[in-house]
């Protein structure tokens, strides 16, 4: 059975996982979306029009951890998943008021990007193995949560929504270092491979979100990100 501490150098496996994490932390800072809301020269309907495609991922979160207790069988994780659905249940409710409270009053968006997006993490959530799950929740889908939000936090001063998640998402993803501390079912390399996945997924849905956003604000979805004609 494997360790989590390498026999040669010393260096724990965990603490691997965790600085080349903080590198994808740091490539996402700079995705379009957070370099949008990080500007101070954003205009107010930008910022608005973020949050209405913000919605339908925040929306599809909650699939999300709702998919992973459904597929969970070993019972600490499936309690940890249960903890963390408890943490967040309701969450896109905060959204959905704080957009009602600001004036935003565009309906609930559909947009294939965002939807593919949310579906492969669902997919995964239904078919990795435990610890992977754990993995995808907590050090992926929650550290970008995390960047996010302690990047863009100061746009929106006093937003229940925003300021509630760059409270708890550190803890968030404690508990999956934690879990990598704890087991020896898991290997390096898998982890890391899974990380870089999920990463250019999220990374694609944040520079999505940026795009339609900026697009809105500026008059409507310009052609090019108009749905296309079926053609004969």
């Amino acid at each position: 059975m494997s360790t989590n501490v390498d026999d040669l150098t010393g260096t724990s496996r965990v603490e691997r996982v965790a600085e080349h994490n903080r590198r994808q932390q740091e490539a996402f800072a700079g995705s379009r979306l957070c370099r949008l809301l990080a500007d101070d020269t954003t205009d107010p309907a930008t910022k608005a029009a973020v949050t209405t495609y913000l919605q339908p991922w925040s929306d599809a979160f909650q699939r999300m951890i709702t998919v992973r207790v459904e597929h969970e069988t070993d019972p600490s994780l499936r309690a940890l998943a249960i903890d963390h659905r408890d943490d967040e249940t309701g969450h896109n409710k905060l959204l959905a008021a704080s957009r009602a409270h600001h004036g935003v009053d565009a309906p609930v968006v559909w947009d294939p990007v965002i939807e593919m997006g949310a579906a492969w993490i669902v997919d995964a959530l239904r078919t990795l193995p435990g610890v992977l799950r754990a993995v995808l929740a907590h050090l992926a889908v929650e550290s970008a949560a995390l960047t996010f939000f302690t990047r863009v936090a100061s746009t929106f001063p006093d937003d229940i929504y925003f300021q509630h998640h760059n409270d708890v998402d550190a803890e968030h993803v404690e508990m999956g270092y934690q879990v990598l501390r704890e087991r020896t079912d898991w290997t390096e390399d898998e982890v890391v491979t899974l990380l870089d996945h999920a990463w250019q997924v999220m990374t694609i849905v944040a520079d999505r979100i940026a795009e339609r956003a900026v697009a809105d604000a500026a008059g409507g979805t310009s052609a090019a990100l108009a749905p296309a004609r079926h053609r004969r």
